[in-house]
């Protein structure tokens, strides 16, 4: 379409198109002069005439340009994300269309047997372990799988050998790790913490130790050198660790 555009153009300046004159206006003899023994237009009327065929030409090519861009911004818009579906109680290597997988997927018109597929092509090295993941479903029905880390309960349950917690926080007891292996866990789930240093993880990992009812040896006397809290809430220090007083970050010593 648009070198035939051009071509017009390129025409409308070579020569003279006789079909496009209209009828002259008798009124006062203003309008286009025709010589009716020859039918040639003057050379005023002919640059004019090319001079309108090559503002058509141009308004068509600028019209194409417009609607070929506005084609493609179209297509970038299209595909957006609509939804987030969270998927925690799966296992890497083995999930299925069962529930929750199924059910979850299939809401939202995806092609589950697709990504039951691709889950476990991701989670082929995590056999059996605790996978979770966010579905990123887009507006055309696609999805990207975006893994997380295990849920810091299952790693502590699993690092006591227990199934579940005890129900009981503070009176029953299901297991004992020591602070290596609280630091360990902290070390795994640090991505997915609101905190980028691993003092202040392995406090986030205890909290929820203590709620299953698991106890950490040593950790008490750990926490004597680890971060201390700020003084006032104007004084947090941030997820980051650019404020974190040294030498647990890289701010200055506390006084």
């Amino acid at each position: 379409m648009l070198w035939l555009v051009l071509a017009v153009v390129a025409l409308g300046y070579a020569t003279p198109l006789n079909f496009l004159v209209t009828k002259p206006t008798l009124r006062g003899g203003a309008g286009i002069r025709i010589v009716h023994s020859d039918h040639v237009l003057s050379r005023k009327t002919a640059r004019g005439d090319r001079s309108g065929v090559a503002a058509i030409g141009m308004a068509l090519a600028i019209g194409v340009v417009s609607r070929r861009h506005q084609r493609l911004t179209t297509a970038a818009r299209a595909v957006t994300e609509v939804a987030q579906v969270k998927l925690s109680k799966i296992i890497g290597g083995k999930a299925t269309p069962a529930p929750p997988v199924g059910p979850a997927i299939g809401a939202f018109g995806l092609n589950i047997a697709f990504f039951v597929k691709e889950y476990n092509a991701l989670t082929a090295d995590k056999v059996g372990e605790a996978c979770p993941c966010i579905v990123h479903v887009m507006s055309d029905k696609s999805f990207k799988i975006e893994l997380k880390t295990p849920l810091t309960a299952t790693l502590l349950h699993k690092a006591v050998g227990a199934s579940k917690g005890s129900g009981k926080a503070g009176k029953d007891m299901i297991g004992t790790i020591s602070i290596e292996k609280l630091e360990e866990i902290a070390k795994i789930k640090l991505a997915d913490l609101n905190c980028e240093d691993i003092s202040r993880a392995m406090k986030i990992v205890h909290g929820t130790a203590v709620a299953s009812g698991i106890k950490v040896e040593g950790y008490e006397k750990w926490l004597k050198k680890s971060v201390p809290k700020p003084k006032s809430i104007m004084d947090r220090y941030g997820p980051g660790v650019s404020r974190l007083p040294a030498p647990w970050g890289e701010g200055p010593r506390l006084k």
